[in-house]
């Protein structure tokens, strides 16, 4: 029985094997104070011990025993964090064992490398050293390389153990999944941002501008090919940039990467029975190396007494028959569901959480680095889904569908409930895209891209289905695809809207206007007027607040006299309020002070003196027409910002003031600029987000010259997606004389 708090009885052990120490001088790397937490980290429990010793977690039983009749460690019942509901055994050292490592310290000739772990930091890797050799060539000599091989042979393995040397600039890791795309590989190198590009150009300078990083992309072979063409630019454009990139992934790897290649191969024999530990007999370790064929997944797989594969079969018979012994129905159920896995998932939201542990202690998980993400081990994944019948694949995506249908709030989960229901070719949450579509596409475009690309190449005739995926296309500013689905889409609305937000992006205003009038034709008053006053809003804030304006007054006029007040109250209201705004920035603009005065006046009537759209246009004027000192600016700017109902409108009050003080050369522009929140900072989707988001980098350019690069490539891109193209090429043309 082990002992939930104290040691074994301690008899005198004159030495420790090299096993058992590597062992106990890793648990010493751990606080304390762990000994007495409610939650630790998976890194002492069974499985985190086995992968960062190299060992299967059979071998670790006889080195843990040792030490515990010893007295080094004690063993315990806790929750492992991220590792599921259920308790689990969880390993401490002791004051003696604490003691031992003082009274034999590392030699001078060795390395901590040689004797000790530090988890995922310092991996054990047992007989890869002349690959470890040929990957540090290849880097040095060439600068990029990919590094391939089967699943399961150990890729990722030696690349963290590698990655873990000192001696190297820092290793950047990102990690590819089925919806992965450039910027989700930008994001996972930089977590520590809290706001990445989205331009391609920018991407390459915002990296260019960290410094000196080796950039790893593990999983390849996973990238879908509706994204492959934007990752190779990116790679390829930091490569030119003398910036040192390793792929990783399954061969045969995604067309274009023609890189130079080191194939990592399955382990010798000699080297693979050490995966098995050193409680065995040698000559038995060597016998299951050798019909294992010294892939380290199948030996890790491997237990005493499983039945070995017969010479010349195949390791996948092997993987079927051991990865489902002795499973519980519960914890096959839970592996089954996990092979539809897109993408990792943090442990504490993945279906079937209580069985993680059961699973993960039969080596059929994969975690992230950080221990908090987890997916089935992708030859157990690939092994397993060959053996699932057609009917049993639709059960599992129901039951997902299902599942993430309870946390639909989420963006990340939504994608998630969207990509099992278009699998079922159920295509009912299509209608609800136009009021998730915003909020989705500002943080899982590149998921929304894939999923729709497959599905318009499973159901081509759906033009719906066309239609949403040609809106991706135009949010992503990828036009050509774009045009495709257009293609596909006949019903005349939609096709109208779509090739109106394709002529906006592009700057083709001549077409823009051609479709706006169609649209009008065959909408109805209230869709309409929504109609002209976007167009009217596209208008005039088609423009940077320190260059000449070349907002077109009499289109702008053209399109409010287009609209038909509705006979509703509330409605009119509404309408009438923006249309003044619309009138209040042209008489800005026009520098008709009495206009703008008059206007301001009629909102107050519409509503109060302290109404927070009145006191942002007072602030306006004041700052247009120099209306007291700056103390009297700063009020006036604090007063509207404060009466703002939403942190959204709060930040474009501050926008306003902050163009003001970089216009006027003031000191407090910067600061004032920190404080507002970047784009990222919310779900604000739609025109007004890529405006405030243009406006921010457009400022964020001035003020900070070490980034205007990036800053200005990101600007235009959002004032193209707002339709601003006149503010896009005035953005342009700064951005070149910055370059």
């Amino acid at each position: 029985m082990f002992d939930e708090g104290g040691a074994r009885a301690s008899p005198v052990i004159p030495m420790l094997t090299g096993s058992q120490e590597k062992l106990l001088r890793y648990l010493g790397t751990f606080p304390d104070s762990l000994a007495e937490a409610w939650d630790v980290p998976r890194s002492v429990s069974l499985p985190g011990l086995s992968e960062a010793m190299g060992v299967v977690r059979s071998g670790l039983n006889q080195p843990l025993n040792v030490l515990l009749d010893g007295g080094f460690i004690v063993v315990r019942v806790a929750h492992v964090i991220g590792g599921g509901s259920r308790r689990r055994q969880v390993y401490h050292i002791t004051e003696k064992g604490r003691i031992w490592l003082t009274e034999h310290p590392l030699d001078d000739g060795e390395t901590a490398s040689d004797v000790e772990s530090t988890g995922v930091e310092n991996l054990n890797i047992i007989g890869r050293q002349r690959e470890m050799k040929a990957l540090n060539a290849v880097l040095k000599k060439e600068g990029r390389m990919v590094l391939g091989g089967l699943s399961g042979v150990g890729k990722t393995t030696l690349l963290r153990a590698w990655a873990a040397r000192a001696n190297q600039p820092p290793v950047r890791w990102a990690t590819m999944d089925q919806l992965s795309d450039a910027q989700a590989v930008i994001q996972a190198w930089f977590p520590e941002e809290s706001l990445h590009p989205t331009d391609p150009e920018a991407m390459i300078e915002f990296i260019d501008q960290k410094g000196n990083h080796i950039l790893v992309v593990d999983d390849l072979h996973l990238l879908e090919s509706r994204h492959l063409e934007a990752v190779q630019s990116l790679f390829n454009g930091l490569h030119a940039k003398e910036h040192n990139v390793v792929l990783a992934g399954r061969l045969p790897l995604p067309e274009g990467f023609d890189w130079p290649l080191l194939k990592l191969g399955t382990l010798d024999p000699e080297d693979a029975k050490d995966v098995l530990g050193d409680h065995l007999d040698d000559g038995l370790r060597l016998e299951v190396a050798k019909a294992l064929d010294g892939h380290p997944m199948a030996l890790n797989l491997y237990r005493e007494g499983d039945q070995l594969p017969e010479a010349g079969e195949d390791i996948q018979a092997f993987v079927e028959q051991t990865m489902l012994d002795g499973l519980s129905d519960e914890a096959l159920e839970a592996l089954d569901g996990m092979v539809l896995f897109p993408r990792p998932l943090p442990a504490e939201m993945v279906p079937g959480s209580s069985s993680i542990g059961a699973l993960d202690e039969r080596a059929l998980l994969r975690w992230s680095e950080d221990d908090t993400s987890l997916e089935i081990q992708h030859l157990i994944r690939n092994v397993r889904r060959t053996m699932l019948d057609e009917n049993r694949l639709l059960m599992l995506h129901r039951a997902a569908a299902a599942h993430w249908a309870n946390h639909l709030d989420e963006p990340a989960y939504a994608v998630l409930h969207l990509y099992h229901t278009m699998a079922l070719g159920d295509d009912h949450f299509v209608g609800a895209m136009a009021e998730r579509f915003d909020t989705l596409m500002l943080e899982q475009s590149g998921a929304l891209a894939v999923i729709f690309d497959r599905a318009t190449m499973q159901r081509s005739d759906q033009e719906s289905l066309h239609y949403w995926a040609g809106k991706i296309a135009v949010h992503r500013q990828e036009l050509d695809r774009a045009r495709h689905h257009l293609n596909s889409v006949h019903s005349a609305s939609l096709h109208t809207e779509l090739a109106y937000e394709l002529a906006r992006i592009e700057g083709d205003e001549r077409e823009a206007e051609r479709l706006l009038q169609a649209q009008l034709e065959r909408t109805s008053d209230v869709d309409g007027v929504r109609w002209l006053l976007r167009a009217a809003v596209q208008q005039i804030e088609d423009r940077v607040f320190d260059q000449t304006s070349t907002v077109n007054a009499q289109k702008v006029q053209s399109l409010l006299n287009q609209v038909r007040l509705p006979d509703d109250i509330t409605s009119r209201a509404s309408i009438t309020v923006s249309m003044t705004l619309i009138q209040l920035t042209l008489a800005l603009l026009d520098e008709d002070q009495s206009k703008v005065f008059s206007l301001i006046e009629g909102l107050e009537a519409l509503s109060h003196p302290r109404d927070p759209i009145v006191l942002h246009a007072k602030l306006k004027a004041h700052l247009a027409f120099g209306i007291g000192a700056h103390e009297d600016h700063q009020a006036a700017y604090e007063q509207a910002a404060a009466a703002q109902t939403t942190p959204f409108h709060t930040a474009v009050v501050g926008l306003t003031f902050a163009e003001y003080l970089v216009e006027q050369g003031h000191a407090s522009a910067g600061a004032l600029h920190a404080s507002l929140p970047p784009p990222s900072a919310w779900a604000e989707g739609g025109s007004a987000g890529h405006r405030y988001a243009a406006r921010w980098w457009y400022l964020n350019g001035h003020l900070d010259r070490s980034v205007s690069a990036t800053a200005l490539r990101e600007s235009a891109r959002h004032f193209r997606q707002a339709g601003c193209a006149n503010a896009a090429r005035a953005v342009t043309q700064r951005l070149h004389r910055v370059l």
